[in-house]
């Protein structure tokens, strides 16, 4: 089979060493600049990875397009490169909507039945110092968009939320862009994930749970992950009351790749 690899940082470099240990043909497409000599020698590289759709298309049948990340424009792409009839695994443009726009991805989950009531989204600091001020209650702070790295997510200390308020106001005023404010909800943080193949699921799931501060004990800064744990051994009955339930909205809206669903769990339910 060919692979073409399209990505930031070459993200999936163990992937692409064992394709070519089994025999596949591998081209790789690295567009950060400090990231281009990452497997240097060791995978074939493209500086342009439409130059090698004619190489893809030679093999239709055998082809496939590898998209590491969820990059700002790379859905549609993907969308368009599957219309032109490419075999394509990585996501669409509705899994990077539900991936940066986290209110509406929040409310797609109320739709079918997780808590909802618990994220309030705001455009702007005024607005929502306000609702703080109103209503004083411990809070979570995350940003939507692309273009929002894991450390500007903030995670209320205080029970008023003055510490959240004071991270709105030390932003610039020129900084712009929609976020939300989450209800501090105490429980375990797990994670749900599996490969949807365009039509279904591939089972079983995957239940992980991430290490993301950057000492042990839970303490230091979040550094987004550090290790995580996985199993996918009894993992059915939390997939069928979570990320099961995603299979038609994906089905319905070209969705080919791994998605994960992040949660935390406590007596009161699952939280999304």
């Amino acid at each position: 089979m060919r692979f073409l690899g399209v990505g930031e940082t070459c993200d999936l470099g163990a992937l692409y060493m064992r394709l070519q240990s089994e025999g596949h043909e591998v081209r790789v497409a690295v567009s950060e600049p400090e990231a281009r000599g990452t497997l240097a020698g060791l995978v074939p590289k493209t500086e342009d990875w439409r130059s090698e759709l004619d190489w893809i298309r030679a093999a239709p049948d055998l082809g496939i397009i590898l998209f590491e990340s969820v990059s700002e424009g790379f859905g549609s792409l993907q969308d368009a490169l599957r219309r032109d009839g490419f075999h394509v695994i990585g996501g669409s443009a509705y899994g990077d909507r539900l991936e940066n726009d986290r209110a509406y991805a929040q409310a797609v989950l109320a739709e079918l039945g997780l808590p909802k009531g618990h994220i309030w989204e705001f455009n702007g600091a005024t607005d929502a110092l306000a609702f703080i001020a109103n209503y004083p209650a411990r809070y979570v702070l995350k940003f939507s968009g692309p273009n929002h790295a894991p450390s500007e997510t903030y995670v209320g200390q205080l029970a008023d939320g003055r510490d959240v308020a004071a991270m709105l106001q030390a932003r610039p005023s020129d900084s712009g862009g929609r976020f939300i404010l989450m209800e501090f909800i105490d429980g375990i943080e797990m994670g749900v994930g599996a490969y949807f193949d365009g039509e279904r699921f591939l089972t079983p799931a995957c239940l992980d749970w991430e290490h993301k501060r950057f000492f042990a004990g839970n303490l230091g800064e979040l550094t987004g992950e550090m290790g995580t744990v996985v199993t996918y051994d009894g993992t059915g009955r939390f997939f069928g009351l979570t990320l099961a339930k995603m299979e038609s909205r994906l089905r319905d809206n070209g969705y080919v790749g791994y998605i994960n669903l992040n949660t935390i769990v406590n007596e009161r339910g699952i939280w999304p």
